[in-house]
């Protein structure tokens, strides 16, 4: 699983476009409760390889130097993470694709317009 995260409120924005492209199933998105509140996008694994992400949007993956992923809970107390979008079923992603060109034209408009 491969996370691809975005700060604060931009996270949120691109969050909010993708659900409406989605008819509210943007797919998997964890938010981080304290600090920056970091919202984290699970794409499938090897997926952000096929992309250039713009500053602003980190990847956390097999390119990374630290590979990590951290899921809350299904359920119950999972502070400081939550689940956005609730919990996703097994091969559930969020479209890397999709993804992409949201976080370009929130991130990078300039880029998306090209």
């Amino acid at each position: 699983m491969v996370q691809e995260r975005g700060p604060g409120g931009r996270g949120e924005a691109v969050l909010q476009h993708l659900a409406a492209l989605t008819e509210g199933e943007p797919g998997p998105v964890v938010r981080e409760m304290p600090g920056a509140r970091w919202t984290y996008f699970l794409i499938p694994p090897g997926a952000s390889e096929g992309y250039d992400w713009p500053p602003g949007a980190k990847c956390f993956g097999p390119a990374t130097r630290d590979e990590w992923v951290g899921i809350p809970a299904a359920d119950g107390n999972t502070y400081p993470l939550s689940w956005r979008c609730g919990a996703p079923e097994e091969d559930e992603f969020v479209d890397p694709e999709l993804l992409h060109g949201l976080v370009m034209a929130q991130l990078a408009p300039e880029a998306a317009e090209e």
